[in-house]
This record gives structure tokens, C-alpha cells and sequence, in this order.
């Protein structure tokens, strides 16, 4: 029977000639401070973060990143930023992800109430948000009253934040060589422990959350910089309560799109501890009982059709007197003395990543799923040893195991979490999101494991229509998108999902029936 010969137009594939086709696709990053800067020589800079994800790749692309300030930074791209403004504003036509790092006290130039709706809508409408501040209520001018960002980190002095140097003070500061507690040991090179939430929904039981996930032949970032004073996140106590978007009130914690309950959840633990010490440019430090605190906590609004919320416990976790030792004298952060990253920088950096694409709306991750799956076909070895037969001629068994060679091939180059993003938007289209929630529910690791060979198939019908559509190219140069493979991908999926439920439900009726031969035989009681 023959086979596809879709390898033809993959010959020369030229990446950068297929990621200008889907241009449009581009990820698009806004990072806003109020008092933090965008100068690479301060301290309290946020250019080793920014540079991080300018020389990234999200969802197959380079993002474009944007700098805004509140204040009058001459280095952020945008300054004195209004969220509400016309050409340079916040709305998701124009952004795709914004990063809040809120530095000025609550009450101290608050973000107007039009602004705060401005990101509001910018959520609802599927934009993702990542909002963090310091110690006390550092941060809560810019964050503080942005509706689900303001239940997940304690922002204002009615929320008890922690303390700046009493014994309510958070500190994570590791010593360094010479073992005594100071204020620049965040700048030393020993990181702190970041305990990890190994029983989260997004990332399931037995792995981490998508935000700390690492690709291989890493697993997961368990290392974070460290700050003797730090803030705290929160998980919301209650699930009610309304807020206003365009005069309309809308939910603050809706239900997924299953009718279940969605709740922030934490992604990652750190231990305050430490003796106090007597100098520091914010003062003494009072010695600390060890105790457990919230330092990531994440909400994946996608389940919900709303953007992902992540907030952190400290900026300090991303600017650079923590990563490189700016502004610190005789220190280098976590980088050697010749400024090459340490492996827990590494780890660091690949978070932060994570971060820009897992907040990233659906439509982007969709938007560059093509681009992926082409990248895929024309490397080893799917170019060379995948066969695929046409979708109305392969068989079940054919289709899962092209699905499974695509994902185990994809799992080279992805985190773990991004292979399950690409097979539950496959699935998707073909099902409806609701239906594939429940087929490949993380948080029940027995449901997605048995549902495994059904993500499989469907996956391979996609890939098939992917393959058939190729066969009909005489080069890459033709592809129209999104037009090229969206009818072919989604015919493929649904036959194939057609074919692994049908085979599923046939394999539940003969268990059934041994089960009630073993029952008539009195084998069973």
C-alpha cells in the first residue's frame, strides 16, 4: 500500500524562510516597573531578565519584547507608561504576555482604577499576567487592586505581608564562604532551595509545574537567587467575589470549562531562615524561626477560556544585583568571576522562559503549531523513518504509533508540559476543550495514562493531514497560512479520534465480557 512522501518539500528547509510565513505568530512580551530601571550597570536593573527572553525561543519563535516604566527610565523602550494609552497601551491585539514588577508602597501613585481595568480586560480577554513586588507592601501601587492578581500575593498592610527586618521578615539568604549573615550574600553565588508542588493540576502528580519544569536532560528548577527580606504569595481562600470589566461583572474565579472548580495553586515553596545580622541598606535584621512560605503561585485560566495569572514572592528573583552582582562590589551573583553562568543560573534562565510561554494566550501556542510540526518532520528521524499511509487507509494501531513517534520526537527539544500543551490542543479541535480536559486530566494521573494511546492516535491524524497536504507541495514556498494544513489536520485528528474511542469502547465491552463469564464460573465473588 503505498505511502506519503512528504519529505520532498522538507529537503531545504529553511527555518528562518518558514517562521516569515507565520510572522504574525510572533510572541509578543510587555515588561512594566514603576521604580525598578532598565539600566544594565544598576543593581536594581531588570536587563539580565529582559535579555533572557529577547534571546529566547517561544513556541518555536523569538519574542519581541517590549520595556515600559511608570517613571521616566530614558532605558525602557516606553516610559512614563499609561496602560490606557492609544498607540502604546495594554490590549491584546497588541501584546500577548505583560510582566508587572511593582516596586512603589500601596498608596503611593496606585495605578488609577481605568488603568487596573485596562489589564483587566486585557486577562479576560486571554492576555497573561505576571505580577510580582517585594517586602511589606512593595509592589502594591502597581498590583495591588488588579482583580485575581490581588488575591494571590499579600500586596497591602490590611493582607499582613512580611516585614522588612523584624521576625515576620521572610529570608532566604544562604551565606556564603564565610558563614555569617550579611545583606550581599544574595549576591554570592549559592542560590537557595526551592521546594517544588509535585501534586499541582497543571503539571500533575509526579511532576512539577510547567512554570519550574526544565527540558532534558534537566527535570526541574529547584534552585531560585536568594533575599533576606521577601514577600510572600498567596493561594485565595475564597473562590467568590466579582469585578468589572466594561461594565459588566464578571467572575474572579470562574469555573473550567468542565464545571469544576479552578483555583490558583502553588507551584513552589521556600524556607525563611537564618540568623539576623547588624548592617545592610535597609538595616538590622532580627534573627528567624525556619518556616515554610508561598514563593510561586500560578492560575491557569486557560481551563477557564481567561490568561494565566503567575505572581512571585520577590522582583528580587529576576533583577540584576541577584543574578550577576551588579552593584554589589567583589561579588558576581550566580555567574563565575568571567561572567559565565552558573548551572543554577542555567536553570534560572530556562524559568524564566517557561514563564513568558506558558502565560501565553492560546491562540499563540495554536498559532505556531505548524511551524513545530514541520520543524519535526524534516529532522532525524521522523524525516527518514517515519511512514505514514493516508488517513482514510491507516489503520488505529498505524496512527497512534506516528502520533507517539512525533511527541517522543518533540520531547528532544520541549519540556514535558509543552508536549502535553501541543497533544491537549490537538485534541481540542477534535473533541471540544471540555472533552479533552477530562481525557487528559494532569491532576488524575491514572486518567491520562490510560487515555494515552487516544492523545497518541489523534495526534497521528493530525500529522497524517500535516503529511498529505505536504505530498502536494512542490517546496515549502507555497504554504498559505494558515489555510495550507488546518482542514487537512483537523480531518485527520477526528477520523483518527473516531477510530481510538471506537477501539476503546470495543476493548471495555470484552473486559465486560470476562468479567461476566469469570462471574457465571464463580471465579469472581
Amino acid at each position: 500500500m503505498p505511502t506519503l512522501t512528504f519529505q520532498s518539500p522538507l529537503v531545504a528547509l529553511n527555518r528562518a524562510e518558514l517562521l516569515s510565513l507565520y510572522k504574525e505568530c510572533q510572541p509578543r512580551v510587555l515588561v512594566v516597573t514603576d521604580t525598578l530601571n532598565f539600566d544594565p550597570s544598576q543593581g536594581f536593573g531588570l536587563t539580565q531578565f529582559v535579555n533572557t527572553l529577547k534571546g529566547s525561543t517561544i513556541h518555536g519563535m523569538t519574542p519581541k519584547v517590549v520595556t515600559a516604566s511608570r517613571s521616566a527610565d530614558p532605558n525602557a523602550d516606553i516610559p512614563n507608561f499609561d496602560f490606557n494609552d492609544a498607540s502604546k497601551g495594554l490590549v491584546i491585539s497588541r501584546y500577548d504576555v505583560v510582566f508587572l514588577f511593582g516596586a512603589r508602597s500601596e498608596g503611593v501613585s496606585d495605578l488609577p482604577p481605568p488603568q487596573v481595568e485596562a489589564i483587566a480586560k486585557f486577562m479576560e480577554a486571554g492576555g497573561g499576567v505576571f505580577a510580582t513586588g517585594d517586602h511589606q507592601t512593595l509592589g502594591a501601587s502597581l498590583c495591588g487592586n488588579v482583580p485575581r492578581v490581588r488575591a494571590m500575593r499579600r500586596w497591602k498592610a490590611a493582607q499582613t505581608p512580611p516585614h522588612v527586618s523584624n521576625t515576620n521578615r521572610f529570608s532566604t539568604n544562604l551565606s556564603g564562604p564565610n558563614e555569617g549573615e550579611e545583606f550581599s550574600d544574595q549576591s554570592n553565588t549559592e542560590p537557595q532551595r526551592l521546594y517544588l508542588n509535585f501534586r499541582t493540576q497543571a503539571g500533575g502528580v509526579g511532576s512539577p509545574h510547567p512554570l519550574v519544569q526544565l527540558k532534558a536532560p534537566r527535570r526541574a528548577m529547584e534552585v531560585y537567587p536568594d533575599h533576606p527580606h521577601e514577600g510572600e504569595c498567596l493561594v485565595p481562600a475564597s473562590l467568590a467575589g466579582n469585578f468589572s470589566v466594561g461594565g459588566q461583572s464578571v467572575p474572579e474565579w470562574p469555573n473550567d470549562l468542565t464545571g469544576a472548580a479552578l483555583s490558583p495553586e502553588v507551584v513552589a515553596m521556600s524556607v525563611s531562615h537564618g540568623d539576623g545580622f547588624p548592617a545592610g541598606p535597609t538595616g538590622p535584621k532580627q534573627a528567624l524561626i525556619p518556616k515554610l512560605f508561598a514563593s510561586i503561585v500560578a492560575y491557569d485560566g486557560h481551563r477557564a477560556n481567561k490568561g494565566r495569572v503567575s505572581t512571585d514572592s520577590t522582583w528580587h528573583h529576576f533583577i540584576n544585583i541577584n543574578l550577576d552582582g551588579t552593584g554589589e562590589p567583589g561579588f558576581n551573583g550566580l555567574q563565575s568571576p568571567a561572567g559565565v553562568d552558573t548551572e543554577a543560573l542555567k536553570r534560572i534562565r530556562e524559568h524564566y522562559v517557561n514563564l513568558a510561554t506558558w502565560l501565553m494566550p492560546k491562540k499563540v501556542r495554536k498559532c505556531l503549531r505548524f511551524p513545530l510540526v514541520l520543524e519535526e518532520l524534516s529532522r532525524f528521524p521522523l524525516m527518514e523513518e517515519l511512514e505514514l499511509k493516508p488517513i482514510k487507509e491507516a489503520t488505529v494501531a498505524e496512527l497512534t504509533e506516528a502520533g507517539a513517534a512525533l511527541l517522543q520526537s518533540l520531547s528532544r527539544r520541549l519540556a514535558p508540559w509543552e508536549v502535553n500543551a501541543f497533544v491537549l490542543d490537538t485534541l481540542s479541535e477534535s473533541l471540544g476543550e471540555a472533552e479533552a480536559l477530562k481525557l487528559l486530566d494532569q491532576a488524575d494521573g491514572a486518567t491520562a495514562l490510560r487515555n494515552q494511546d487516544i492523545a497518541h492516535a489523534t495526534t497521528g491524524g493530525m500529522l497524517t493531514g500535516v503529511a498529505s497536504r505536504l505530498a502536494e507541495l512542490p517546496t515549502v514556498k507555497e504554504i498559505v497560512p494558515h489555510r495550507t494544513f488546518e482542514a487537512a489536520a483537523l480531518e485527520g485528528s477526528k477520523v483518527a479520534t473516531k477510530l481510538a474511542l471506537s477501539r476503546k469502547r470495543e476493548q471495555l465491552k470484552q473486559m465486560d465480557e470476562l468479567l461476566s463469564r469469570l462471574q457465571s464460573a464463580g471465579e469472581l465473588r
